[in-house]
């Protein structure tokens, strides 16, 4: 194998792998909503784009409420890992394109889900957390298609190999971004998706123990659905 196919095949698996972790909003596959389509988008970080999900494309959290909507909608994956609510954080998603997309989507329903990162030492400002979150809450509720607006805690974290990956603060996460995003819901008059009670205690829907497995994804989806549509069973 020569220097050039080594170093091609090199630029491909660290394209794919970025591709993988869902850094790069430009290849993002998003959906085309069809006419009469209920627009559904999730609006997230890796959590919601499915780091770490096996078969991310069939089976992150997205794709799995898409199958249990059906065909009368149409949901978007607009996760993007390592994002932060918070403005001042050090990858605020609202600085990225796809946060733009997310709005000319025009979506129909919006689910929110952004705190995690939020939570890491380098980012955590509960002032600036609630303020972030709330605007961007705003942002979606200002929209021409005048959506449904619903904001999910983030899920739980668990220790793997005696600590909480990704320096993500689990006290943080309990203590203060749980309550805040409660807090904001009941502000704006919005709905509260409970994702952090629906994993309480589940380790075993990790991966790493802050990215859920395909079982948790499932169960990701299953929540957010109920919330949508709370007569119909999954």
């Amino acid at each position: 194998m020569t220097a050039a196919i080594v170093i091609i095949v090199i630029i491909l698996l660290v394209l794919a792998l970025a591709v993988y972790m869902g850094m790069l909003d430009r290849l993002h596959i998003l959906p085309r909503p069809k006419p009469g389509q209920t627009r559904v988008a999730c609006v997230g970080d890796s959590i919601t784009y499915g780091f770490f999900v096996r078969g991310q494309l069939w089976n992150s959290y997205p794709s799995i409420l898409q199958k249990l909507l059906g065909e009368s909608y149409c949901v978007g994956n607009f996760g993007f890992s390592n994002r932060t609510a918070s403005e001042d954080g050090d990858y605020p998603y609202t600085e990225e394109k796809l946060y733009k997309k997310s709005l000319d989507f025009q979506p129909d329903i919006v689910l929110i889900m952004l705190g995690s990162n939020d939570s890491k030492p380098n980012n955590w400002n509960r002032e600036s957390y609630a303020r972030s979150l709330t605007e961007l809450a705003r942002s979606y509720m200002d929209l021409g298609s005048s959506p449904r607006v619903l904001l999910m805690t983030p899920p739980s974290v668990f220790h793997f190999w005696k600590k909480v990956l990704w320096t993500i603060q689990g006290d943080v996460l309990e203590n203060e971004v749980v309550p805040i995003c409660r807090r904001v819901a009941e502000e704006l008059g919005l709905e509260l998706v409970d994702v952090h009670g629906a994993f309480f205690g589940k380790k075993e829907l990790f991966v790493d123990g802050c990215h859920p497995n395909v079982p948790g994804a499932r169960l990701l989806a299953e929540t957010v659905y109920k919330a949508i549509a709370p007569s119909e069973e999954p």
